[in-house]
């Protein structure tokens, strides 16, 4: 079965003052139809970049993205506007994501409008209203405007401008992150019930592990523009290789307290480096325990260990076995808390 996204060492830089803002810096990933890729990792790592370079609202620095064999990123601006009902994003932050000058009406048939998918206003608003419907809300929102509505809500006026289209794909840049906890949920199972009824594929981007775990069929994990690891979902979580993604996993709680208590949490030293001009090796280094001369010097590549199951670090089968025997602490070159 082909992948209907393939993307290939996608590259995006940014010139700063002092050098080169490498915020995404080769990544590849395959994502099937009808399946939710989950793309994960701290505030700073590249993961909003890189969904919207994938969509292509950023024009890569370098890479390749295939859309049912077809490089996008090869494609002239007029030719990419045929295919871009194809690709839709849902934003982060509801609040100015919607222009709060429209009505619901003009926000959601905007992309009707630009790709004149319609005879005449009766068609347009029919559409729209059938879209509001198809997420939650109903015609009497349709004349309202952004501030008249909760963040919730404001979300799903997103999500249904998202699918004015009928797209194939979606990137769905922490589309809860702004969100009430107790919105969250709701907003989580939407998108589910909507990939079922409408056959969608998903790229997800988010920080929140317990929320991707849920909605995600396959996980890369992202630090400083490098993919670290990646696997199905439930493969990384049982069995994770890299010391990074071991570490923000330790960072799961646990709603049981008397397991919670004797869980190990791994406390990352330092601070992430700054992706201005990194240096040689790998990107994690400086704050990971197993470091040793190599990790300063060679960049690891991203390498399947075990079937279906990749890792970006020189010691991972040595980590591996060392576990296996119950001597990974003995690997250990530098002082972690």
């Amino acid at each position: 079965m082909e992948p209907l996204i393939s993307i290939r060492n996608l590259k995006k830089h940014f010139s700063v003052q002092g050098g080169t803002l490498k915020a995404v810096d080769g990544i590849s990933l395959d994502i099937m139809k009808g399946e939710t890729y989950g793309l994960v990792g701290e505030s700073g790592c590249g993961k909003s970049t890189a969904g919207r370079t994938v969509v292509r609202i950023y024009e890569p620095t370098e890479g390749e993205m295939f859309y049912n064999g077809q490089d996008i990123y090869k494609l002239s601006r007029s030719k990419m506007l045929d295919i871009r009902k194809n690709f839709q994003m849902i934003f982060q932050d509801p609040y100015a994501s919607l222009n709060p000058r429209m009505t619901v009406l003009d926000i959601v048939g905007e992309p009707l409008d630009i790709h004149k998918t319609y005879e005449n206003v009766k068609e347009r608003e029919k559409r729209v209203i059938e879209l509001l419907e198809l997420v939650g809300l109903n015609e009497e929102h349709a004349d309202r405007f952004p501030h008249e509505f909760s963040g919730g809500q404001r979300q799903r006026i997103g999500i249904a401008r998202a699918l004015a289209l009928n797209p194939e794909f979606i990137v769905c840049d922490e589309p809860i992150s702004a969100l009430d906890v107790s919105i969250q949920a709701q907003v989580i199972n939407l998108l589910k019930d909507l990939q079922q009824k409408l056959g969608l594929t998903y790229l997800f981007i988010a920080h929140d592990l317990s929320m991707v775990r849920y909605i995600s069929d396959k996980l890369a994990v992202m630090y400083l523009g490098h993919i670290m690891e990646r696997a199905e979902t439930q493969s990384l979580f049982d069995n994770p290789l890299h010391p990074y993604t071991k570490a923000l996993l330790s960072a799961i709680p646990i709603p049981d307290p008397e397991i919670q208590q004797g869980k190990h949490r791994i406390l990352l030293k330092g601070d992430v480096p700054s992706p201005i001009d990194p240096k040689p090796g790998c990107r994690f280094v400086d704050r990971c325990a197993y470091a040793i001369d190599r990790c300063y010097h060679e960049t690891p590549e991203l390498l399947e260990i075990i079937p279906n199951h990749y890792s970006a670090c020189h010691r991972t089968i040595e980590i591996m076995e060392a576990k296996e025997r119950g001597e990974e602490e003995s690997l250990i070159t530098t002082n972690i808390e």
